[in-house]
């Protein structure tokens, strides 16, 4: 028997931000309800984070057609307040940032630069899911006062 699909939908007005947390099985007979509910968030405005985590099971037509319609209405957000549809999948699968999951590239691969370092769009999903290892990337990347060149005429302590 199939888990239905339940959704719980949470707003922060303080930062602009809203949350739909998705359990039971995402199939596409269940992907118009949760596209519906996707649709009335994003007339709030505010930048969205579909949490995929907790699911049962996901059907990868599913998927795709959710990644299609963040897209979608990324684009269709008005140039002065843009927002953001960031899709949260379960653990090993990656993330997805209102692209097609069939052009998209994993989130480490495109969110990291050649050297391994975070860069400004990962460290923004990460500060905006509170997660507290960009504040220990940010703390081991500092620059050091022996990288940082002594200048002309300066003495040094």
């Amino acid at each position: 028997m199939e888990n239905p699909l339940r959704v719980l939908v949470r707003i922060d007005t303080r930062n602009a931000a809203a949350s739909i947390e998705v359990r039971g099985s995402l199939t596409g007979n269940s992907c118009g309800s949760l596209l519906n509910i996707l649709h009335h968030t994003a007339t709030l405005g505010a930048d969205i984070c579909v949490n995929l985590t907790r699911t049962a099971r996901i059907e990868a037509a599913a998927l795709e057609v959710l990644a299609d319609a963040a897209g979608s209405i990324e684009r269709s957000a008005p140039a002065d307040e843009p927002l953001q549809v960031h899709i949260e999948l379960p653990a090993g699968e990656g993330s997805l940032t209102g692209i097609s999951a069939g052009r998209r590239r994993t989130l480490r691969q495109e969110r990291m630069d050649g050297n391994g370092a975070l860069n400004n769009e990962a460290a923004l999903d990460m500060i905006l899911r509170r997660d507290p290892r960009v504040l220990a990337r940010l703390q081991n990347t500092a620059p050091r006062d022996k990288d940082v060149p002594a200048a002309r005429g300066a003495v040094p302590l």
